[in-house]
């Protein structure tokens, strides 16, 4: 179909366009090429018992899960520097404690969880963990078994589930079980300054990150991944 249309420009002068229309034949090979990249965040798909809400950024091939968390757990070697107890990850002769530390309140923890659709069921392709300001900026907290995309080396389990919240609450489990260890360590020195503890009697009580801004003991990070967190 072939329309002409008279515009007025600013200027005062007429121009005359000619504009033909042709419907296009889009069947689902076009529309899936033109939305691959599209995704979509879906609030609140599940809960976790202890953990709390899950959330989701569905793609057309895969789905990123989000758990948000308030505390790490942090099963690994520890020593008592200056009264304070901090993480070791590697030295054997220390004392080997599993430990929860709770986040600062400007830090918001994003456990996350990459799946794909397989055969009927769900795949684990793979775990992250990032810590978010305020401002959702995401960062790589100073620990070891951390890649510098935020992925977790958390070791085997069973990556293929039967639904979402099945490889939700695998991978979740997997993460709170393994221990820390000196795998991809950078700086032990910014650990500890970032997970401190007070032994007090049978019970060690989290102290506040040693300087004033929690973000100068992390490297920033933006990937494909880190932009799908919902939080």
């Amino acid at each position: 179909m072939e329309s002409t249309e008279i515009l007025l420009r600013a200027d005062g002068s007429l121009v005359e366009r000619t504009v033909r229309e042709r419907e296009l034949n889009a069947g689902p090979a076009v529309l899936d090429a033109l939305t691959e990249s599209v995704t979509r965040s879906v609030r609140n798909v599940l809960r976790l018992p202890e953990w709390g809400a899950v959330h989701a950024n569905v793609g057309l091939d895969d789905t990123l899960y989000t758990v948000a968390l308030d505390r790490l757990p942090l099963h690994t070697r520890f020593r008592l520097v200056a009264d304070v107890l901090v993480p070791a990850f590697a030295a054997e002769s220390d004392l080997e404690l599993a430990l929860v530390w709770q986040a600062p309140k400007d830090m918001r923890l994003a456990f996350a969880i990459h799946t794909e659709a397989a055969d009927g069921a769900v795949v684990i392709l793979n775990n992250y963990l990032f810590a978010c300001d305020t401002r959702n900026r995401a960062y790589r907290l100073p620990l070891p078994n951390l890649f510098d995309d935020c992925k977790v080396c958390t070791g085997e389990f069973a990556r293929t589930q039967p639904s979402g919240a099945a490889a939700v609450a695998a991978s979740i489990e997997q993460f709170r079980a393994s221990q820390w260890n000196a795998d991809l360590m950078r700086t032990v020195e910014k650990s500890q300054q970032c997970f401190r503890f007070q032994p007090t009697n049978d019970t060690f009580t989290t102290l506040p990150v040693a300087v004033p801004d929690w973000t100068t003991l992390c490297d920033k990070v933006s990937t494909a991944v880190s932009e799908r967190i919902v939080l």
